[in-house]
């Protein structure tokens, strides 16, 4: 790619993963995830500071449901085979809003979870304003400052300080047709991140948790599929206690994947015999991990 179309490609490309509601710090992994390559080339071409080639290029366009012709400043209609409208794309469905009173470069659509849902395992679709604005909106939608996603909720029910935006339509999804819902749990946030990228590049729908209380208190209203868990959470608390309770709680098998770099032979033995999980050394390496749990969802399900 010539520098004359490297600063267009890279404002097209940021404007389509927005629409998407996809957060600055997934993009990196879900680049790298995509062309194959280190994190540090594919924070480096998002930044403008290496060139993609004309194959990546075709990857991108493909993953973002859009035509190189766009990309590239070519044309100006972004859309490749698809509904005029503002689409999402993931919990493993495609939804399309039809409305010509939304403008794209205004609107963005988002995975959400309803405050005080009845039933929390239900996964909500949301197109809200780019914008914080919720002057007179009925319905609102706000960013979670610790765990990164969007929750949907009336005025009253949002954070003091949260950016508020207005809510223009929600899709519920029921449980039975909406994407496995993972709960992440790593004492270390930018860990818990990382991983929560990858699921949600491989179509599951994902909690991120710092501390053992926050997801157990979770358990009692949010029924998870699976569970990714680091042993060892610092102070010498570890979550083989957590591990009990969820198999108290949830449905006999959920998986349960343990990353761990520093449980001993005899704490691992004991995990895998006693709760049945399924052990991974905390080595940086994601993909065999996901290939474990879909294996495990797929034989389960």
């Amino acid at each position: 790619m010539t520098d004359d179309f490297k600063p267009l490609f890279l404002a097209r490309l940021t404007q389509l993963l927005d629409a998407r509601g996809m957060a600055e710090r997934e993009r990196t992994t879900w680049l790298r995830d995509l062309l194959e390559i280190d994190l540090s080339s594919a924070n480096r071409k998002l930044k403008g500071g290496i060139a993609f080639n004309i194959e990546e290029v075709a990857k991108v366009a493909k993953a973002v449901n859009c035509s190189t012709d766009y990309l590239l400043g070519l044309k100006e209609g972004s859309a490749r085979d698809a509904l005029p409208g503002l689409a999402f794309q993931g919990l493993g469905i495609q939804a399309t809003l039809l409305c010509d009173r939304l403008l794209e470069q205004e609107t963005m659509v988002v995975s959400a979870k309803k405050r005080n849902a009845i039933n929390g395992d239900d996964a909500t679709i949301a197109w809200i304003s780019r914008q914080s604005s919720a002057q007179n909106a009925q319905f609102i939608g706000w960013k979670d400052g610790e765990h990164g996603g969007w929750w949907l909720g009336n005025l009253e029910e949002a954070p003091e300080h949260a950016a508020l935006h207005r809510v223009y339509a929600s899709l519920v999804l029921d449980a039975s047709i909406s994407a496995y819902r993972v709960a992440v749990l790593d004492d270390r946030a930018e860990a818990a991140e990382v991983m929560q990228g990858f699921l949600e590049q491989a179509g599951y729908a994902a909690d991120t948790y710092t501390r053992v209380a926050d997801l157990s208190q979770a358990l009692q209203r949010i029924r998870y599929d699976a569970f990714v868990l680091d042993w060892s959470m610092g102070r010498g608390e570890t979550t083989e206690g957590l591990m009990e309770e969820i198999r108290q709680r949830h449905v006999a098998g959920t998986p349960i994947m343990l990353i761990t770099g520093e449980a001993s032979e005899l704490e691992i033995e004991r995990a895998i015999d006693q709760h049945g999980v399924r052990y991974f050394q905390k080595t940086g390496l994601f993909k065999p991990i996901i290939a474990q749990l879909k294996k495990d969802l797929r034989e389960q399900g």
